[in-house]
């Protein structure tokens, strides 16, 4: 027992130097941002998982969405280390003991980072974009390469700010915020058509609603402020100038009906028999297996996986609307 307890407290001061987390535009970090506990599913879950895996505090083959039993009692293991309420929720507490376990701290400006130069800097940029989930590299290094050049495009994508790759005092800003667990960024709501960008209808469309991440779930609702499933979808496609039915139900009749292998970025996906019979839920195929959608398990505009055990039970087709 005492070996155990010993090699823990060893775990703890492991850094972020073999940790490997999910692609940004998949991960969609925002750990600090809302609070994750027993039965949900969440994209960050993934990415929490990732981090109690790499403390050696969850042994689990793969990582998931979904918050159990196993991320529960991790949750607990890391709490009791660290004289922490031991509850099994991932909240603000914990979220800040994760960080000094991680060795992540707030980042100073000194000077802009961008592709081609050294410096201690650039490796603690590179690790608060690892603990966030955009940086996707064995060991962090001094060296500000095309890698992080990437990771930080993907994070300003996010957070609304100029996509240049060049970490200058808005975007370590924006940073510290994400650090501290403060709300995203949005970016104002505006259609991509007839822009200079060459980006495909399907990719402005996701594109679109991506700059909702974040945003409340409210029943009934399709403002720009606060959504439900259907109202998100309508309200993004409509910003497109493709209009669709208010209701899921409604939604699952429109356009032409493709199979989940046939899935391209921008088509609507629909899943059936969740809270009632029949198509009652509906997000938006952003590439990659996931997709996007307002969850009200999730809270908000969240990414999930299509191949989730949850929503792969419930999806039906797919619906392509141009």
């Amino acid at each position: 027992m005492q070996s155990k307890k010993s090699l823990k407290k060893k775990a703890i001061v492991f850094t972020l130097s073999g940790i490997l987390f999910a692609t940004p535009i998949i991960g969609q970090a925002q750990l600090g941002e809302q609070i994750l506990k027993k039965g949900m599913e969440h994209n960050d879950i993934r990415i929490l998982q990732e981090h109690l895996k790499h403390l050696n505090y969850l042994e689990i083959d793969e990582s998931t969405t979904y918050y159990g039993d196993q991320t529960a009692n991790a949750i607990i293991e890391l709490q009791k280390s660290q004289g922490l309420k031991a509850d099994g929720v991932f909240g603000p507490d914990t979220f800040e003991a994760l960080k000094k376990l991680m060795e992540v701290e707030p980042l100073k400006y000194n000077r802009l980072l961008k592709e081609g130069i050294n410096g201690e800097d650039v490796k603690a940029l590179q690790k608060s974009l690892k603990f966030l989930g955009f940086l996707d590299i064995d060991q962090c290094t001094t060296y500000f390469g095309s890698e992080t050049r990437q990771a930080l495009m993907d994070f300003q994508k996010i957070y609304g700010i100029k996509v240049d790759g060049i970490a200058g005092q808005e975007t370590i800003s924006a940073i510290n915020d994400a650090l501290s667990g403060n709300k995203r960024r949005k970016k104002t709501a505006s259609a991509n058509r007839g822009s200079s960008s060459n980006l495909s209808l399907g990719e402005e469309i996701v594109s679109t609603a991506k700059k909702y991440m974040g945003t409340s779930y409210s029943y009934g609702s399709s403002s720009s402020t606060a959504f439900d499933c259907s109202g998100f979808t309508y309200h993004v496609y409509k910003q497109h100038g493709i209009d669709i039915p208010r209701s899921s139900a409604e939604q699952a009749t429109v356009g032409q009906q493709v199979s989940k292998g046939d899935l391209q970025i921008g088509d609507l996906v629909i899943f059936s028999n969740t809270y009632k019979s029949g198509p009652s839920h509906a997000g938006i195929y952003i590439g990659n297996g996931k997709f996007i959608h307002s969850s009200s398990a999730g809270g908000g505009v969240m990414i999930s996986d299509l191949s989730s055990g949850y929503y792969s039970n419930h999806f039906s087709y797919g619906r392509r609307l141009y």
